[in-house]
Formats: C-alpha cells, structure tokens, sequence
C-alpha cells in the first residue's frame, strides 16, 4: 500500500465518523484559542509594557540628551542655548512662591511646587487643554498630581505669592509673612509624564515671563538639552566649564523616562514575561495531554491500520494530522483573541509611561509566539503517539521505596507504590513527575522569599539610609542655632544629625553630596567596606556609583563644585541617605561637614534627621517639636525614587507564586487521574479481597499527602536559596542593605495549603475510584 492509499485510508476514516469529530475538533479548537490567547496576551503585554519607556521617548519632539541643574541665580538659559554642542533647551526655575484660591489668604495655600518656566523641562506633556501663551504670565500648566490633590480643572483662576530674593535667600520658605501677591494665573493646561512617578509632588508651571513682573525669590533651574547631531555629554561639559560661571552647574546624562522608572518599568516587564513563561508550560502540557490522550489510537486500532497495509509512519500520521487541525485553527483564534485583550495592557503604575493607550498588534510577539507554543504542543503530541506505540519497559524495582512501604501503615505503604513506582505495562517514570513538580515548588518559594525580602525593603528605611523617627527641615533654608538647640535638648531625642547636600559633577555626571554633622548619639548609615569619612578631604560613596565609576576603597574621586574642583579619598561603600533632593542608597556621596565647606563654601544644614529613645511617643514629640522649633516635624524624609519603584513591583513575586501554586494543583490533580488510571486494575484486585470504600479513599489520600510533601520537601530549600541569591543580586545593583527575609510563617502557611489543597484535589478522583465497580475494571483487563 503506498502513500497514496495511505491518505485515502485516513480520509476515509474522517468520512466516518465526520460529524462526531468535527464536534471533537471543534471542541478542542477553542480550548486551544483560550489557552493560547490567555499565553498570548501575556507575551504581548509583556512585550509592550517593556517598550512603553522607548516608545515614550520616541513620541516625543526633540531628543533628550542631558540634564543640566543651574544651582542659583537668574536662569542662563540664552547662555546654555549659544553653547556649540547644544541645540535646544527646556528651562524651568523653582520659585519661592505658592499658588493660593482666588481672594483666599496664604494660610490656604495648595501644597505644590512653583516653576516659571517650561514643564517639559520635567519631561511631562500636554494630556488636557493647551499649552500656557509665552507671552502670557498670567497662564499656568499643572500636573495631574495637583489636579487630584486640590480638585483644580481647566479655567480655574489661583493667585500667586512670591517670597523676595532677599528674604527668601536668608530664611526660604519660613520668610511667608514677607511674601505678597503677584498676579492671578488661570490654569489652561494639564500634565502628565514619567517623571511624576519618579518624584509625584504636585507642580505648576508659569510661563519664564513671570519672573519679569517683580522681585521673585528662585532658586535652582533645571534646564532639558537636546545636542547637535554629533555633539556628546562630554562635549557639553567642556563647553559649560568655559562658562564664568561653570560652577554653577550640574549636569547629568538625561532621558524623557527616569532611569528608576525605566528599572521599575523593565521589572514589571519581566514579570509578565515570567507569567507567560509559566502559563506557556502549563498550556502546553495541558493541551498536549488532551490533544494527545483525543488522537492517540488504541492498539486494536493501529492493529487493523497496519492490517489494511498503512506504514508505521502512517498510523503515527494519522493522529497527528488529527491533533493539527484543531492546534491550528486554535492559534490562529488565539492571536485575535490577544490582540482584543491588548487594551489591558500596560496596567498599574505603567499606563503613565504609554504613549498610544489602546489596542495594539504587537507582532513580533504574536505571531512567532502563536507558532512557537502550536509546534511545541504538536511536538508533545507526537512524542505521546510514538511512546504509545512501543512496547513497555519492564518494572522497575524503586528498593528505597519498597524499604519506606515494609515500615509504613498499610495505607501509606500502598500510596508510596501507587505514587512512587510503576507497573510494567506503564511506560510514564514517577521521577520525571517528582522532578517536574519539585522545580515548580523551588520557584515558588523563590518567589515568595524574593517577595517578602521587597517588602523588607520598602518598609524598613534603616535598608535604604533613612534610619530616622523624626525630621526637620529641607525647605532650602539653613537650620537656625535655636532649632539645633532645640532638638539638641529635647528629652526624647537619643541621636541627632544634621544634613546638608550640594549637586556636584564626577567627570559628565551629576552627583550629590551630603554632609553629615552628628550633633548628638550616631544615625550612622550602614556601611558595607571599609568606613565613614572623618576628614574633609574624604567621602564614603554608593556602591552603584562606586560600580558605574569603576572606583573602590582607597581610590582618589574627582569632585566639581560651587568651590571648584576637589579630589577626595574614597574610604568606604556605604547606604547614603536621601537628602535635599539627592537620589541616596547606591547613589552620591558621604561626607563630614567640614568636607561640604570645601567642595560649597556657602553650604549650611538644612535638615536633620532623629531617633527617639525606646520608651517616646512620635506623635507627642513630633508635636512639641513643631511648637518649639516653630518648623514642620515629618515622620521621615521622603523615599527615594528607587525604593518608590521597588515599591510598585513587590507584588509582582506574588503574583508568580501565586501562578505557580495554581499549576502546581493542577499538576497534582493531572497525576493522580493518570495513576489511579493506571492503577485500576490494582484497585479492582484489592476491593475483590475485601478492601472497602473508606479503604480506597485513604489509599488516594495518602498518595496525594505523600507525593505533595514529598516535592515540598525537595523543592523548599532550593527555591529559598535562589530567592536568596536572586534578591541579594537585586539588591546590590540599587546599594541598598541585602538583609533577606526568609517567611517563615508564609513557607510554613502554603506548606499546609499545600497538603490541605493536594487532599481537596484529590477528593474526586477518591470518589471515582470508590465508586468504580471492581467486576468492570477487571473485564476491561
């Protein structure tokens, strides 16, 4: 018989028995749709949640290239804008100012941030209304921050305070009573960009003429370059430093998306992608089970193919031709499917960096993934219709389990060889099965370790250099000898420091440096090699900068400041802490007071930072403070912008776990239906000799308890120490405190779900198994 009657021979067949597989196929087609779709939509969500940042950039006009932070005085925008390796500029100052309802007094003042400028310079863009005239003072665009925090909507009308130069130099923001209404603005514009996740405080933005009008206290001036084509960051630094004034100026490399929003970004991305990885295995060991368990023939039918003269490869054919029709009907549905659902995505936080929300047909990812998950499958498929058609191996003797059974209870001794071992007719390995659901375990618990070391993170400052109860301060003003006093003298206090911080450049980058001046006990921050700084000519750094710098202990750091340059000694790696607007854990720099002076002579502090004794009520001093310091008292300084984003994908390692446990269950459910499957002969033999239903239903009990710990037992240890090592990997990019945290309670609370779980999934197959008429399971033998 060749090829030819081979075909006919299988057309044949489906002439057959048309109508009841096309119901079979059809069948089999949308589940495959589902599950490929839900696969599919994760891979292509994962895909565009990781491009959201670039597209972002993308779709905005005019590159940005550098940051440059003009540290005091009238903004020198005209003087950056005639610079050779510039383009374009975006300037925006800070104003000693405060946007108040109209007719109301300063005490109502909104808490936001006052700008006259440009608020690109922040990286934002118009998301409602229109863009404030150049040449009209009186508009003002706001971000969507200060729209929710004062309940603000186009064509409200605010007035605008200012504080003077003069005042606000000597005291800052304490010099209100000296500030006087400037004008009234109308709001026109609202908006949104990356950067509000980065630093979420509510700003508003005046167009730069205001500062025109009168005596406007500023401060510092962020000013967003785009280069001429060929011109590098360096080439702008060499440039700025030919500048009478180039101390006064800080510049770092820039991008329209933050750099910690991006990590936090490219962290979600990865998470997605990681679900898909798990939903893709499951989808394809479900799927190829029924595809395969559908097609696969019975030996009397390969008997009486063979018979009619079909090769071997035809009878393997056949099936597989039967499993391809649905799997590819299936996909195809399953890649309109995921581009419908791709308006989900991307969710949380990720939707503020997305440049085209919507629909969107990612298909790079769609269509090689639609093929790739189907070849797979019909590859599953047709390593089952192969093995089915072999004879089976002999029995092997599992010694180890058969020494466990001589010990256990009757029960349990029979579960071990129902769970452990196999018949000779079964050519299935409960190794394999062992292995396969003790990896799942391992990363699971990985997770969850990974997970709660996060959480670790973002709740305890003293892992990210913010070991402080109480502070004061970073207003902009120098801390008075009176507030020092106060603070110095007051009963709950154990341990006061006072901080300072100035933006410097190392080579064409920016970077800040705190002073710390301990005026009573120690608020050390965690030091990871060598030690603190204890003279002026010494700075203890980050271990991510101290990575991208390439400099270790001892090694000399080149530091550009108001003061000029400095070259300091570097005597340890340490956790800074987040000060003044510096970026703090892995970033900047230590150093004592004294250094401070000399890298900024005009330097002061304008923050500290307490621990209260054991037995202080934070409330109560933090309000006698207020009264006696006359200055706002807050719980902590603010966190910084890389623990903000670690904060936003900490539920990410739960979701995973959560995933896992899921197909874990299903997993254990699949492997006790094919054991008690093929294990019905020996259950006949045993309720033939008198085994009763409770019997039956312990023995699968057993099974279930059994192999469930089994696999947990593997599995645990090895998933914590990958969380272990994948967290302290994690961690030491952002200079943070590595300190892992092991959950016990959660470890041993999702051990017993676990077993718990295992009995409830195992309590159908029990009932089918007692139920099953011993006199039918044997004459099917």
């Amino acid at each position: 018989m060749g090829f030819n009657e081979g075909v006919g021979a299988i057309l044949y067949r489906l002439r057959c028995g048309f109508r009841s597989r096309v119901r079979a196929y059809a069948g089999l087609a949308v589940v495959v749709a589902i599950t490929f779709g839900v696969v599919l939509t994760l891979v292509a969500g994962a895909v565009r949640t990781s491009s959201a940042p670039d597209r972002y950039s993308a779709s905005r006009d005019g590159n940005f290239d550098a940051s440059v932070e003009q540290i005091s005085g009238r903004p020198r925008t005209s003087e950056l804008e005639g610079l050779d390796a510039i383009d374009q500029v975006h300037a925006a100052t800070f104003v000693f100012g405060a946007v108040v309802p109209r007719g109301a007094g300063l005490e109502e003042a909104a808490d936001a941030l006052v700008f006259a400028g440009s608020h690109t310079a922040f990286g934002t863009a118009l998301v409602d209304g229109r863009e404030p005239d150049p040449a009209a003072p009186d508009e003002f665009a706001a971000t969507r921050s200060f729209v929710r925090a004062t309940g603000a909507s186009l064509g409200d009308r605010v007035d605008l305070w200012v504080i003077p130069q003069g005042p606000a130099d000597a005291s800052g923001f304490d010099a209100a009573d000296q500030a006087t209404r400037l004008l009234r603005g109308t709001l026109v514009g609202i908006v949104d960009g990356p950067s509000e996740l980065q630093d979420g405080s509510p700003l508003v933005a005046f167009p730069a003429g205001v500062l025109d009008l009168g005596d406007v206290g500023i401060a510092a001036t962020v000013n967003v370059v785009s280069l001429e084509p060929g011109a590098t960051v360096d080439d702008l630094r060499a440039q700025l430093d030919e500048l009478p004034v180039a101390s006064q100026f800080g510049i770092d490399r820039g991008d329209w998306v933050p750099t910690e929003v991006r990590s936090s970004v490219r962290a979600y991305g990865q998470g997605l992608a990681v679900l898909a990885g798990i939903a893709a295995v499951a989808t394809i060991v479900m799927v190829g089970q029924l595809l395969s368990r559908q097609v696969r023939l019975a030996e009397s039918e390969r008997l009486v193919l063979r018979s009619t003269g079909m090769t071997r490869g035809q009878v393997v054919a056949d099936p597989l031709v039967g499993a391809a029709v649905p799997t590819t009907v299936g996909a195809v549905a399953a890649v309109g499917l995921a581009y419908l659902a791709s308006g989900l995505f991307p969710t949380d936080f990720v939707r503020q960096v997305e440049p085209d929300p919507g629909r969107r047909f990612e298909a790079l990812a769609l269509l090689p993934g639609a093929f790739a998950v189907a070849l797979i499958v019909l590859a599953w498929v047709f390593v089952a219709i192969v093995i089915s058609g072999r004879e089976p191996p002999g029995a092997r003797q599992a010694t180890v389990v058969d020494a466990l059974a001589k010990r256990a209870p009757r029960r349990a001794a029979t579960a071990l060889r129902f769970a452990f071992t196999r018949q000779s007719r079964d050519s299935t390995r409960p190794r394999a099965a062992v292995v396969g659901a003790a990896a799942v375990v391992a990363v699971l618990f990985g997770a969850v370790t990974f997970g709660a070391s996060l959480a670790g993170l973002v709740e305890r400052p003293s892992r990210w250099g913010q070991d402080f109860d109480l502070t004061v301060g970073q207003g902009g003003d120098v801390l008075s000898e009176d507030v020092r006093a106060a603070l110095e003298n007051d009963p709950d206090i154990a341990a006061v420091s006072l901080f300072g911080t100035v933006l410097t450049t190392v080579g064409a980058q920016g970077f800040d440096v705190t002073g710390v001046l301990p005026v009573l006990g120690s608020t050390a921050p965690h030091v990871f090699e060598g030690r603190l700084a204890d003279g002026a000519d010494e700075i203890a750094i980050g271990r991510a900068v101290a990575r991208r710098l390439g400099v270790g202990v001892g090694d000399d750091l080149a530091v550009a400041g108001p003061g000029g340059a400095r070259t300091l000694t570097i005597t340890g790696l340490a956790v800074i802490p987040a000060v003044e607007g510096g970026d703090g854990v892995g970033e900047g720099g230590l150093v004592t007071f004294d250094g401070l002076l000399r890298i900024d002579p005009s330097a002061g502090p304008t923050a500290a930072g307490m621990r209260l004794r054991p037995e202080a009520s934070p409330d109560a001093a933090r309000q006698r403070l207020s009264e006696t310091t006359g200055m706002a008292v807050g719980p902590g300084f603010d966190r910084p912008g890389v623990i903000l984003n670690v904060g936003r994908v900490r539920s990410i390692p739960y979701l995973v776990a959560a995933v896992l446990g899921v197909l874990l269950l299903l997993n254990l459910a699949h492997h006790l239906i094919l054991s008690l499957h093929r294990r019905r002969r020996d259950i006949a033999v045993l309720q033939a000799l008198g085994a009763d239903s409770r019997w039956v239903t312990g023995v699968v009990h057993w099974q279930a308890s059994l192999f469930t710990l089994l696999v947990a037992g593997l599995g645990t240890p090895v998933g914590i120490m990958a969380g272990r090592v994948v967290y302290r990997a994690f961690v030491g990019r952002i200079g943070a405190v590595d300190t892992v945290t092991v959950p016990i309670g959660i470890v041993a609370a999702t051990l017993v779900g676990l077993v718990v779980l295992a009995n409830v999934v195992a309590a159908p197959s029990a009932r089918r198994a007692r139920q099953r008429p011993p006199s039918g399971a044997l004459a099917e033998e």
